[in-house]
Parts: structure tokens; sequence; C-alpha cells
């Protein structure tokens, strides 16, 4: 190989054109790959896509978008308003035009602002949902009568006293928006209680939030729901159209804050984009300063042009091979031109030397003989420690393996070939006649003057120092809340957390239900009590679906706490989708095997809410195993052997958050110990010999136990980046030391002693080493100085973690060197002595140091197939499970809820005391002609119950007799009287009204009679 290398140096200087056409050619062509380069932040950077939180999510957008932009109404400081007034007036006509544009933008699954949520519930209490679901309560809750009764009463008193009931009607929102808590009626006449009394309905407190010790009623809150499991491009777009509009809104009174996910990932996707070319930029800035300065060569910047081109390349190859740039991904731009840097500078500094001071007539050749092997060592060194990052349970980091290894082959390459190939030429033409003398390599000399005496201490303290690291390690913390990434002082951070302090939320929880019906009676009831258990826990601040909506909305103090039936979340889902689709299509899918329950969760970190979210799922586990279904229910039809009938399970931005964690802490140890495992069996291989290796280690495994003890006694918590600091440590102190070694190796074999050796590697590469060292820490510097925590801690650490591989190798390594030398252990005696020739890295074969060499071998073999196995390598048994749409038993009209709130129907105004019930006598014929009637629902809270059950199949009543018996029991029997004496149990009294009321309009008594079964339960 030797001949090969003299060859290729003097090749390279002689054909210096070619090179450069080759190398331009090279790079256009590659710049293809540039333009394939696609920026990801999205969960497939954090999470295995065929994990099972990445398919559930996944599943879970399909069915219910993706991630929210948050809208934030708080009133403005000395405004006199409250949150009735956010929906009133000019600020009802602006939501409306937002509303409406929001819609239009291609990107966006859903909007659901306050109006959205208000419009919603206004059709639950002016419609048949809500009524229904009261009336259905108040007969199913006998011990709560007396108070569903009373509640139902001031109800009807202040819908009277309300007027119109539409939005328009500022009286008709306070209604909506105020639950009846502190109001009184005696008769039509309403008493309010005082204005900071008022209290938000219950099934809009998700949307009009109070926090404790904040301010009163003051507070909305909406969100937009961008399109599921769009690309980050795609978000980013949605983000910024989103934003566009909202920025031309304005609220009489109010303030609106936007953030959300989308938000902060919008602003990391603009760093990546922006902000690490800029930092790519200083880093080269920097090292062309700290060349200039220390490098006393000439043409001292040519360094930086090996590195450019070579990151060019690497790059470049990252789009064809389809790796994309993430957050620790695109974080290798100033790893890559830290390492490439040193293998341009140690060219460069032997072509000065062997020019100068050796005299040598083909410079080229002999740096190339000398320097590559060494190099290339290193650099497969390097590979295997990045290679190791592929046993990560994270996605990007794994890319970020490929891309640190597949970076510094060609980095290795171009810091070959660039520099010699130019230099060849210039000392052709104009040969360089002195070299200056320079401190640093005086001090570096100094540096590994260490008595070798201190050889024995220095191995164990190394050791010592590694064990104490890796106990170190383990007490660190991981940081994967995408929140902490970004610019702590930033508005984005400062909008967080006034959402946090308005509503008392941060972040949101999707439950994903499913089941061949989801309105099944089972699967409501489930619903219902995991609901109440989840909002029972200090985690949870509130939730939403239509269960919750409705549950919320028959919530009456006084009365039984149940659930809604399965008719009244049907009636609330066809509401929604037919007023607000928006809403419906956020919570149940169109074939009803699909719901949502949305828990809002209070701010903890990703460690507490890790455990909230197994607790959940425990419980929802829990409730699903002891269900007691009947055989013939549709929730078991054409089930696959062990499907559940019922799955239940978390999903969304929060469980992306806690997988990621989970991942990053799987075989954070092995990475170091696979790591360091690779490249000691490579060393050992190369060098032919046990003791070489190891000395090559030593300071690797000083520099890992200190740059892990550092961390750890710092307190820094680690990131996605930081998580890869071990074996980034090896990589740079393995090339570090690799360097040193060979050079001594080669002054050994010029019949050096060994003292003489270790002074003149020294004396002769300091410089070399000093300064790639110094450039390397100036670039990585450069990332502290980054807006991104994320990236600046990284920098810290980073930085921390070159000074320490350098000043192990160049404090550590020499005398270990003199000292293992001296006792005979590295085989350097058995090696010829020819100062012609070039260095020999392998100690001879079949000599003393083979076996030891093979015995090291098969050691480190099996121990790097033990970390290996250790690992957890495993996603985990994940499953796609399927249910098939199967309608509910019919059996009565439906009815459905959603997400707002509750009030009733208008009562008319006929009022009828003391009267009796009416004797039942079916005429002859009508008495009053159902053709002068017209065929749609009357108003009215008895009308909009009684006028669906009516003309449903199963009594079959025509629209106009419906109406007929309608209007001519409100023409004698008011609403409120008629609930007064047990309408809502369907008492015989009530009955009895209703009954001569249909006789009147010619309806037979089967039909009554089947009518009334009906509205009985029957």
């Amino acid at each position: 190989m030797e001949q090969f290398w003299r060859n290729a140096g003097v090749q390279l200087g002689k054909h210096w054109k070619v090179v450069i056409a080759a190398i331009v050619v090279i790079t256009g062509v590659l710049a293809l790959g540039a333009r394939q380069i696609e920026f990801a932040t999205g969960q497939d950077s954090y999470l295995n896509p065929d994990s099972q939180i990445a398919i559930d999510n996944v599943e879970f957008q399909e069915n219910f978008g993706g991630e929210t932009i948050i809208m934030l109404f708080t009133a403005s400081e000395g405004a006199d308003v409250d949150v009735s007034d956010l929906l009133k007036g000019d600020n009802l006509a602006e939501f409306r035009r937002i509303n409406a544009e929001l819609a239009e933008i291609p990107e966006v699954y859903s909007v659901v602002t306050p109006l959205t949520s208000l419009t919603f519930s206004s059709e639950l209490v002016a419609g048949p949902a809500g009524s229904g679901a009261l009336i259905s309560a108040a007969s199913r809750d006998e011990a709560g009568a007396a108070a569903r009764g009373d509640d139902i009463s001031v109800s009807l008193a202040r819908r009277t006293a309300a007027g119109d009931q539409v939005l328009d009607n500022p009286d008709w929102v306070e209604l909506l928006v105020y639950g009846n808590d502190g109001f009184s009626a005696d008769g039509s006449e309403v008493t309010p209680p005082p204005d900071d009394e008022r209290k938000i309905r219950l099934s809009l407190r998700s949307t009009f939030p109070n926090v404790e010790g904040g301010p009163i009623n003051s507070t909305a809150v909406g969100g937009i729901v961008l399109a599921g499991n769009a690309s980050l491009d795609e978000q980013s777009a949605g983000t910024e159209k989103v934003i566009e509009v909202l920025d031309t809104a304005t609220f009489e009174g109010f303030d609106l804050t936007v953030t959300g996910s989308p938000v902060y990932l919008a602003e990391i996707n603009d760093y990546l984009k922006g902000g690490m070319a800029t930092l790519g930029l200083a880093a080269l800035l920097v090292m062309a300063v700290v060349l200039f300065l220390i490098f006393q060569v000439r043409w001292r910047l040519l360094p930086l042009l090996a590195v450019i081109v070579g990151v060019a390349w690497a790059f470049s190859i990252l789009g064809l091979i389809g790796i994309d740039l993430s957050l620790v991904t695109i974080s290798g731009l100033p790893i890559l031109i830290g390492i490439g840097i040193d293998f341009a500078i140690q060219i460069h500094n032997r072509v000065e030397e062997e020019v100068v001071l050796d005299r040598e007539e083909h410079p080229i050749a002999e740096t190339v003989a000398n320097v590559a092997p060494p190099l290339i060592a290193a650099t497969i060194t390097g590979v295997l420690a990045f290679l190791a990052l592929r046993i990560s349970k994270v996605p990007m980091i794994r890319d970020f393996g490929v891309l640190l290894a597949v970076g510094v082959v060609v980095l290795v390459i171009v810091g070959i070939v660039v520099p010699a190939s130019l230099l060849g030429i210039r000392e052709w033409k104009h040969r360089t006649e002195e070299r200056a003398d320079s401190i640093v390599e005086k001090i570096v000399v100094k540096l590994g003057g260490l008595p070798t005496s201190l050889g024995i201490p220095l191995i164990l303290v190394s050791a010592a120092l590694f064990v104490g690291g890796i106990l170190a390690e383990g007490s660190t913390k991981i940081e994967s809340d995408p929140v902490k990434w970004i610019d702590q002082s930033g508005q984005t951070v400062a909008d967080i957390n006034t959402l946090e302090d308005e509503t008392g939320f941060g972040t949101t929880l999707g439950i994903l239900v499913q089941a061949n019906n989801v309105y099944d009676p089972a699967v409501v009831n489930l619903i219902h009590d995991f609901t109440i258990n989840a909002e029972a826990r200090p985690e949870v601040v509130t939730s939403s679906s239509f269960v919750n909506t409705m549950a919320k909305i028959i919530e009456i103090p006084g009365a039984t706490v149940i659930a809604p039936t399965s008719d009244d979340i049907v009636a609330a889902a066809d509401a929604a989708a037919a007023v607000v689709p928006d809403i419906h299509q956020l919570l149940v899918t169109e074939d009803g095997t699909a719901a949502q329950v949305n828990l809002r969760l209070a701010p903890a970190s990703l460690d507490e809410r890790a455990v909230l979210v197994e607790e959940l799922e425990a419980d929802l586990a829990s409730r699903i195993e002891s269900l007691d279904l009947d055989a013939d229910t549709v929730l078991l039809t054409d089930l696959d052997a062990g499907q559940d009938p019922v799955r239940a399970t978390p999903a969304g931005l929060a469980t992306v958050g806690i997988g990621l964690l989970e991942n990053l802490s799987a075989n954070r140890a092995n990475l170091t110990y696979l790591a360091l495992t690779l490249a000691g069996l490579f060393l050992v291989i190369r060098f032919r010999s046990a003791s070489r290796a190891i000395l090559a280690l030593v300071p690797v495994l000083l520099a890992v136990g200190v740059s892990s003890l550092v961390v750890g006694l710092a307190g820094f918590e680690l990131s996605p980046l930081t998580t890869v600091g071990g074996p980034l440590v090896i990589a740079a102190c393995a090339e570090f030391s690799v360097l040193i070694l060979g050079r001594y190796l080669e002054e050994r074999q010029r019949g050096l002693n060994p003292r003489d050796a270790t002074d003149m590697a020294a004396k002769r590469t300091g410089r070399a080493f000093f300064t790639s060292a110094m450039t390397t820490i100036g670039g990585f510097a450069v990332l502290i100085g980054s807006a991104l925590p994320l990236l600046r801690d990284f920098g810290i650490i980073v930085t921390l973690n070159v000074a320490i591989a350098l000043l192990a190798a160049l404090i550590v390594m020499p005398p270990l060197s003199v000292w293992v030398d001296e006792r005979g252990w590295l085989g350097t005696q058995e090696q010829d002595t020819d100062h012609l020739g070039a260095v020999q890295l392998g100690a001879k074969w079949r000599g003393s140091q083979t076996i030891g060499a093979i015995a090291a071998a098969v050691l480190l073999l099996i121990g790097g197939a033990a970390v290996y196995a250790s690992a957890d390598t495993e996603t985990g048994e994940a499953s796609e499970v399927a249910y098939i749409a199967a309608p509910l038993p019919t059996t009565t009209t439906t009815t459905t809820t959603t997400t707002t709130t509750t009030t009733l129907p208008p009562a008319p105004t006929t009022t009828i005391e003391g009267q009796d019930p009416p004797a039942t006598t079916e005429p002859a014929g009508p008495l009053i002609d159902p053709s002068t009637f017209g065929t749609e629902q009357p108003p009215g809270l008895v009308s909009s119950v009684l006028f669906p059950v009516f003309t449903s199949d199963e009594v079959g009543m025509a629209p106009n007799v419906a109406v007929c018996t309608l209007e001519t029991l409100a023409s004698r029997i008011s609403d409120d009287d008629l609930i007064a004496i047990g309408a809502a149990e369907t008492s015989p009294e009530s009955v009895a009204f209703v009954e001569q009321a249909a006789l009147d309009c010619g309806v037979d008594q089967a039909t009554i009679d089947r009518a009334i079964e009906i509205r009985r339960g029957g």
C-alpha cells in the first residue's frame, strides 16, 4: 500500500488540473442531491413508523385532523367586558368573517372558534337534541326529578325573557354563555345573579375557561385544526396562512394570542432552513480567523476550501439517499466542518514539514504515504462509532449516525485530495523555503512531557473517570419537550406561557375510541365513566366529546349524575353534522366506528405526563375488559378472534412526546458501549496489537468519562442532540489519539528512542493538532450563540467534549506511549527501522503482539455482540385493528350531542292554573281539521321532543297531523305547566292532555299508544 500512496501523491500534484475539473464536475452532479434535501420535524423523526404509537397517531390524524393552532382571547387591560361581549355586535361579524376565510384555507381541516361552539350550543338549546336529553334525564332520575324540574322552569323563563333565539340577539348570547347557576324564576319573571357571580355553562367551560385566582369570565379559547398527517412544509404553509388571516382580526375589548404546536414547530422549521445556514457561515468565519492567527503556513486558509467542498458533497449525498434534515441531522453541519478541517490541516502541515524541514524531493508523496494511513484508520474508527447510533430507537438519531459516517468518509477523501493536489502544484512552481517557529508546538511538547512513572496512575485515573462517567450518565435527565427546544425568551414561548396562565392547560391528549358503533350504550357509558374519572385528576383540566357535552348538559345541581343515552349522543352528532360540521368531524367519523375524547392537560413534565398516560391507558383497559355485553350486541358483529369489542388508546402530540422520551432513554448507554467496542475492535485489527489499541483508547475512555461527569455535575438536561455525546466523543478523541500514536510509531521506526519519539511527534504535529482543535472548538462554539436551547446546550457540551478529547490525547498519550513502549509492550522493537519507509501502523504479523491481538479481538467481538443483544431494538407488537360499521337496533327515534351548551326551548304563552286533565273521548271524526296546519316543527320545548317521535317511522304520524296535535296541546296548556305535572316523567296527568289533543286531530288510539310507549322507552 505504501507504493500506492506514494504514487497517488505524485499524481495528485502532477495532474492538478484534472483533479480540479473532476471536483467541479462531481460537485455539479451531487448538487442534484442537494435540491432533494427536505426538512422534517414531524413524528417520523421521533418515532419508528411501525411502532404502535406512530400507527395510532397516523390513524387518529386520518380520522380527526392534525395539530391545532390555538386562539386565546383575553379581555384587554381596562376593558369593561365579559366573554359574552366577544360574540356581540362587531365582534360577532368579525368572527363570521374569519370563520369563512379560515375555512377556505386548503391546509385547514376544521375551524372551531368561540362562534362555532356557541352556534352548536344554540342548536342544542333550541333544538330537540338538548331538550330531549333533559327530558330523558328527568324520566331516568327519580331522586333528582325535583331539581331537574326547577332547572327546567328557570330555563323556560330565561328563554322567554331572552326573546329571539338567534346569535344576533345579545340576550340570547348571554343565555347560551351563562348557565342557570344563581338565577331564579317566579313564573316568567327572572332574577339574575350579580354579574361577578354568573357561571359559564358546564358544556361551554372548555370554550370559556376560568382559572382559579385569574380574571372571571374574560377568557375564550378556539382552535384551528390543520390537516392530519401533513408534511412539515404543508403544516408550516397552513400555519402561515392561518396567522395571516388572524393578524387581520380585531375584537373590541379583547386581545387575540395565537399559539399552539404548529406555531413553535414552524419556528423550528424556519430556523432549520435559515438559522443553521447562518451558524454554518459563522463557523467558517471563526475557523478562518483561527487559521489566520495560529496556522502560520502559506495558503493557511486552504483547509477551509476542502471543508466547504466536503460538506457540500456530504449533504448532497444525504439528499440522494433520502435522509431528511431534522433537529439532529442539521447539527451535523458544524460537526462535519470541525472534523473535516482536521484532515486538511494534517495534510497541509505535513507538506510544509516535508518541504522545509526534511527537504524531501517528493513532499506530496511522502506526506500522503505517511499521513493517509493514520487518517483513514482514524476515519474508520469514527465511522464505526457513528454507526453505533443505528441502534437508537429515535429515527433522526439513526439518520444522524449515517450522516456523520458518510460525511467523514467524504471529508477524508476531499481532505487528502484537495490540499495534496493544490499544494503539489504550488510546491512545484514556488517551493516553500522556510517554516516559522511556533510557540504552539513548544506548548504541545510541554503538555506531553509528564514523567513516564505516571503511566500506571494515568491508567487508573482514566479507568476511574470512565466508570464515574458511566455512573453519572444514569442520573442525567432527558428533555424531549419541543417547547423547551426553542428560544425561551421569545414571543412564542411567552404566548405558550400566557395560554397556560389564562386557561390552566398546556397541551391536549386525544383518546381514540373505536368500535363497530361508538353510539352503542355500552360505549357511551364507558366514555362517560372514563371521562368523569379523568376529569377528577388534577392533571386533566377539562375534556371534549359528544358524550361529555351531553353529560354536562344534563348535569344539574342537586340531581344525580347520570350518563346520556345512546339516543342523546346520536341526536347531538346529527345536530352538529347539520349545523357545525367542523365540530362533528373532530369528534366522530361518518361511519360511527371511531370517536375522539379530547383531554386538556395541565402543564407538566413529560415524565409526569408519561405516568398519567399510562394510568389512563390502564383505566381504559380495565373498563373494556369488564364490559358485560349481550351476545347479539352490534359491538361483537364480525370481530376477529381475540379482538376487543372496544378499543381506546391515547394519541396525538402528547403521546409523540412521550414516545420520543422513551426512545431517547432506551439504549442511551448502549450507544456509548457499542461505539467503544466497535472502535476498539477495529483498532486491534488495524494495529494488530491489543496494547496499541488500548493505548489509543485510554484517552478515549478518559474523555468519555470526564464529559459524562461534567454533564451530570453541571445539571445539563439531555436533548435528542446531547444524547449522542458518547459516540461523538469517542470519534473525536479516537481521531486525535490514532494520529498521535501513528506519528509516534513513525518516529520510532525512524530509530528514535521512546522519549525522543514523543517529543519529535509533538514538535512536528503540535501546530496541526492545536490548530485543528481550536478550529473545531470554534466551530462548535458558534452553536452556543444559537437562539435554540437545543443547539446551544449541544454546542456547550460538544465544545467541552472536543477540548477534553484534545487535552486527553496530548497530555495522556505521550507519557503512556513511552511507559508502555519501554516495557516492550508495543512491539516496536520487532519492526525494521528504516527512515526512508512510510509509517507501519500494524505490529509485525506473527510477532509478540499477535496472540494478544487475536484474544482482544475475540473479546471485543463478544462484548460488542453482547451490547447489541442487550439493546432494545424491538418496536413492540404493533397492530392495526379494523371495525365494521354496524347500525344500532331501531327502537326509537334518535337524537345527538356534541360540545356545547344546555338550555331549553321557549315556552308558549298560554298558562292554565289548576286545570284538571280532560276526559279522553275518541270522536267519530276529527274535531280539528289537520289539513289547515303546516308541516314544520312548532316552537317550544314539548314540541321539540314530541314532533320527532310523532313523525318517526315507528309512529307514522303525518307532519301536519303532528303539528295539529302539538299546536292544539300548546293552546290548552303551557310547556311550563305541562312539565310541572310530570311531562318529563310521562306521567298519566300529562299524557292525558297529549292524548286528547291527538284524538281531536283525528289520530287513532293505537298510534297514540305507540307514541307514548316510545317516549316511555318501550
